[in-house]
């Protein structure tokens, strides 16, 4: 699961199973069969994507965060614990155990307490082309993608063109 778990979980489409099992499967998290199994629990998915989406709104606007989104979140973070150890080898290993669904939505809520929680990181930002959100890397990026920016900038073109046409 990436680091951005939180903004692409954000910006997934999640109306039947199959649209969960799809992002999981971009996402490269779990074993098939595991995708499976929790593919059957969208509606814990939905919650957690609406309470996202309402912390990224907010945040976006620089407004105080919604209390049953901040509840939510917290709730799906704590249902696992998470400790950090440190490997042999020299990697950080986080052995947990829990069931996949669990563990999942608790990464992800990680995902977004450690994107909305560091007042050092890259700004949540909306796409002013498509809708979705991203990270803002620089103060003027308005776009998720070159390819947003392109469209918006040839669209803007094409109107110049047509009006002193």
């Amino acid at each position: 699961m990436s680091s951005s778990a939180a903004l692409s979980l954000a910006n997934a489409r999640m109306g039947s199973a199959g649209d969960l099992r799809a992002w999981l499967e971009r996402e490269g998290a779990l074993e098939p069969e595991e995708r499976a199994e929790v593919s059957l629990r969208l509606a814990e998915f939905v919650a957690l994507r609406a309470s996202l989406r309402d912390l990224l709104d907010a945040s976006i606007a620089a407004g105080p965060f919604p209390a049953v989104a901040v509840e939510r979140i917290n709730e799906a973070s704590a249902r696992v614990p998470r400790v950090l150890r440190l490997a042999p080898d020299g990697s950080a290993d986080a052995p947990l155990s829990a069931s996949p669904t669990p563990l999942l939505l608790a990464r992800i809520a990680w995902s977004a307490i450690e994107l909305l929680g560091d007042p050092v990181r890259a700004a949540p930002r909306r796409c002013g082309a498509c809708g979705r959100y991203f990270e803002a890397t620089r103060s003027d990026r308005v776009w998720c993608s070159n390819a947003c920016g392109n469209r918006t900038r040839v669209a803007r073109h094409q109107a110049r063109r047509r009006t002193t046409a």
